[in-house]
């Protein structure tokens, strides 16, 4: 039984109104496809930027190869051993073992930079950005060694300045350890042109 109004009427009932959350969903389907839109470019965009950068640094490295290419051969390396300690013959004595690694070792002497840049430690290995992955395959060869960026140097050469902590250079099981990136030169193979 129906209730009578005041004048003996049924009222009557109100038509059913959609519900509020939906509309605003509706009013919302644009802007989100626009944030997509705008998410989704502005992705392409660093991907774009990420695989011009990998570029550039491919082509910054010796003949462009990029360094997932191979690992690096010894015998494309440049070093020069330098001794900055009191000990005689140092210098000599562990280019003579670099080059039985297969190093390219271009000089051996007293350190010229004794007196400006004191060697703590072991030794220290001075690069260029051009010889970045030189240094760390030269950083390996001397346990405890540090390497020092030499921003002004344009070439691939590395320096090896001996400290007074420097005893002997690493084996060849601490070698085996951090064996990524390294490639022992085959016996009788031609050496490899210099960068």
């Amino acid at each position: 039984m129906a209730a009578l109004s005041p004048l003996g009427r049924v009222p009557k009932r109100r038509p059913r109104s959609r519900p509020r959350y939906r509309l605003r969903f509706r009013r919302a389907i644009p802007a989100l496809v626009m944030i997509l839109g705008l998410c989704a470019l502005a992705g392409s965009v660093w991907l774009r930027v990420l695989d011009r950068v990998d570029a550039g640094a491919a082509a910054a490295g010796c003949g462009g190869a990029s360094p997932s290419a191979g690992p690096l051969d010894p015998r494309r390396v440049q070093v020069r051993v330098y001794n900055s300690t009191d000990r005689e013959g140092l210098a000599k004595q562990v280019s003579g073992q670099l080059r039985e690694r297969g190093f390219a070792v271009l000089t051996a002497a007293n350190d010229p930079l004794v007196d400006l840049r004191r060697v703590s430690g072991s030794a220290e290995v001075r690069y260029g950005r051009a010889g970045a992955k030189q240094a760390e395959l030269i950083r390996r060869q001397v346990p405890g060694a540090k390497l020092y960026l030499d921003r002004g140097r344009g070439d691939s050469v590395v320096d090896l300045a001996l400290g007074a902590a420097y005893k002997r250079l690493s084996t060849a099981a601490e070698l085996a350890k951090g064996r990524q990136g390294i490639a022992a030169p085959a016996a009788g193979a031609s050496p490899a042109p210099a960068c």
